[in-house]
């Protein structure tokens, strides 16, 4: 008689490295940004894709304040910002675009929204045609108390790929919330690149920015981002996925053949 059996043990390899290869790409963080689109003269809506709710946009404006593009989402379409978030591709933003010598109040609520530290905030192209601080960033707290961003973590600056090229960096003070211009980067570009941040304390019910645009220059335009990470598979769909890959590997009954 002759004994037949499945080389079980070099299956079982096959089976771990398929299992731990799983496991590594699962943890891979990958973000993906929240679409935005337009609600109202002043209003607009970032939704996220993966069940966190919503951010609502309300915009407030001395007299005449707003430009002619603000709140038309679809000029800053197509953004990117592969470098710092690989694989996104194109996603979108909200624009708000205030008149010289007028000053904007920008609120995004995040009380429809599940907040983590990981969730990403981000603003591009801030005017560097003066070199007075144009804008504030300031957070209301879940007490209603308006903090500094101070624990606001910045990710990175880079510039928007599929618009124009930033001449300065954007820089945050994150005691007073001031943003204001950094180093020259592009001689021939235009404003600022984009920052992201994440590090948003949970619990905070509003990111506003307030804007004083001088009467110099030409306004200015602003795009806001959020990008939150995507969800990893759970402990027990990799487990499942163990189990169906393992199936595959299972050893053939014992077959006897006579000879």
């Amino acid at each position: 008689m002759r004994l037949q059996l499945c080389a079980f043990g070099r299956c079982l390899l096959v089976l771990t490295v398929l299992f731990a290869g799983a496991i590594k790409s699962a943890r891979a963080v990958t973000y993906q940004f929240l679409n935005v689109a337009s609600t109202g003269t002043t209003t607009s809506q970032f939704t996220s894709a993966n069940g966190n709710g919503v951010i609502n946009v309300s915009q407030v404006f001395s007299a005449g304040g707003a430009g002619a593009f603000n709140n038309i989402n679809t000029a800053i379409f197509p953004s990117q910002f592969t470098i710092l978030f690989p694989g996104t591709g194109q996603v979108q933003g909200h624009l708000t675009q205030t008149n010289r010598s007028a000053t904007s109040v920008v609120s995004f609520d995040l009380t429809g929204y599940n907040l983590s530290a990981s969730t990403v905030f981000g603003m591009w192209n801030i005017t560097n045609e003066v070199t007075t601080p144009v804008y504030q960033l300031k957070l209301l707290d879940a007490s209603n108390t308006v903090q500094s961003p101070t624990t606001f973590n910045l990710i990175g600056n880079q510039d928007n790929q599929t618009q124009v090229a930033g001449a300065h960096n954007i820089v945050l003070n994150t005691a007073t919330g001031v943003l204001s211009i950094g180093a020259l980067i592009n001689a021939g570009g235009t404003h600022t690149d984009a920052a992201f941040w994440n590090n948003i304390p949970v619990g905070t019910k509003q990111i506003n920015v307030v804007g004083n645009v001088p009467n110099t220059g030409n306004g200015d335009g602003v795009g806001y981002y959020f990008a939150e990470v995507v969800p990893e598979p759970t402990s027990v769909a990799l487990l499942a996925l163990g189990l169906v890959a393992g199936g595959a590997f299972l050893p053939r009954r014992t077959r006897i053949t006579r000879e």
